[in-house]
Parts: C-alpha cells; sequence; structure tokens
C-alpha cells in the first residue's frame, strides 16, 4: 500500500473527529508513537489492518465458538496467536486463517488445547499491568516496540528490540514479576536478518 495513501488516510480519520482539541491530541499521540516506534508509519497501518483482518476471519468463522478463547498481536507482519482451543483442529484453522491475510510473514501458534478455559485471568491481567508499567519505567527499554501477552501465568514478547543488551533485559525484568511459570521471547534484534530491507 502507497505510503502517501496511509498517510492521508490517517489524517482523513482524525480530521473527521468533530473536537479540535481530541484531534490536536490524537495527532500529537500518533506522532510521539510513530517517531520512537521502530516500524515505519506504513508497518505500523499495516499491522493495525493485518490485525483486524484476522479478528474479522475468526468471528466469521466462528459459529460453534472453537476460536473465542484465542487472542492476537501483529508486529511487522509477524502475528503472534495465543490463548486456548478445545482441539488440535481449531488450533490449526486459526492458524490458517491468519496466513490467508495479505501482508502476513510469519504466523506464530502457542495455543493451547484445553478442554475449557483453565487461565488465571486475574492473575494475567496483574502480571500484564505489572510487565507493562515495569517497561515504561525502564529507560533502557523502548516500550513502544514491544506487543506484550500473558496467559495462564505465561508471558508472550513479541517486537524490537534496539540491542541484543535491551533483549536480555525485557527478558529479565519479565522473568522477574512473581507469579510468571515462563517468558516465551519473540523479540527481534534490530539488525535481525529476518526484518532487514522490510
Amino acid at each position: 500500500m502507497n505510503i502517501v495513501f496511509k498517510l492521508f488516510c490517517v489524517i482523513f480519520l482524525l480530521l473527521n473527529i468533530n473536537n479540535c482539541a481530541v484531534i490536536g491530541i490524537a495527532t500529537t499521540a500518533t506522532t510521539g508513537a510513530m517517531i520512537a516506534d521502530e516500524r515505519s508509519v506504513g508497518n505500523i497501518i499495516d499491522d493495525k489492518v493485518i490485525a483486524t483482518k484476522i479478528r474479522h476471519q475468526y468471528v466469521k468463522n466462528n459459529e460453534d465458538n472453537s476460536l473465542r478463547g484465542i487472542s492476537l498481536e501483529v508486529y511487522e507482519g509477524r502475528v503472534l496467536l495465543v490463548g486456548y482451543t478445545t482441539d488440535i483442529e481449531y488450533k490449526e484453522e486459526a492458524e490458517k486463517l491468519a496466513w490467508m491475510v495479505r501482508g502476513v510473514k510469519e504466523v506464530i501458534n502457542d495455543v493451547v488445547i484445553s478442554k475449557e478455559n483453565e487461565a488465571s485471568l486475574p492473575k494475567d491481567m496483574w502480571i500484564s499491568t505489572k510487565l507493562r508499567t515495569k517497561f515504561l519505567v525502564n529507560k533502557e527499554i523502548h516500550s513502544v516496540n514491544y506487543k506484550m501477552m500473558v496467559y495462564d501465568k505465561v508471558i508472550y514478547l513479541l517486537g524490537v528490540a534496539e540491542t541484543q543488551k535491551e533483549l536480555e533485559t525485557a527478558l529479565a525484568i519479565a522473568g522477574e514479576i512473581k507469579g510468571v511459570v515462563k517468558v516465551k521471547n519473540y523479540i527481534l534484534v534490530k539488525s535481525d536478518i529476518r526484518r532487514v530491507n522490510q
């Protein structure tokens, strides 16, 4: 998708908000995030579009509620699927539907098979809040470059670290949070060949 067209779409959406103050705040927040984010403006928009389209596929193909326990994040076209479903067939279907969306470069399928949702939601929410806070206040970590998910006390990290040291710091912080049983790392270092020339 042409970058000029994408920028036009963002500006058009912002200008269609009636409250001028809201436009100013939204523009400032969006610009700040885009400057700090390792992704280009085009990649940020692409990721949002990809995530929306995959979720739409899940809703459209979820008549028996088999995909209701699956959550996802997207970073630079890399899709991370987390959560649960009741059968391996549904897990494979979730991955297949994700691959059908244009722009997907990788699908990381970490969905677990469970007859019921055994995750401790309050604990997961607490871990997620603690993790986001620690990333935000740590000056060695560019938190805007990470997607974080927590399911059944397991932390899943997706995104890009500026350096190997930053990646190791991020993993150490996540692993030190009380109650976390495992940290699954899908972070790439900025210079990783899998993202060069994107």
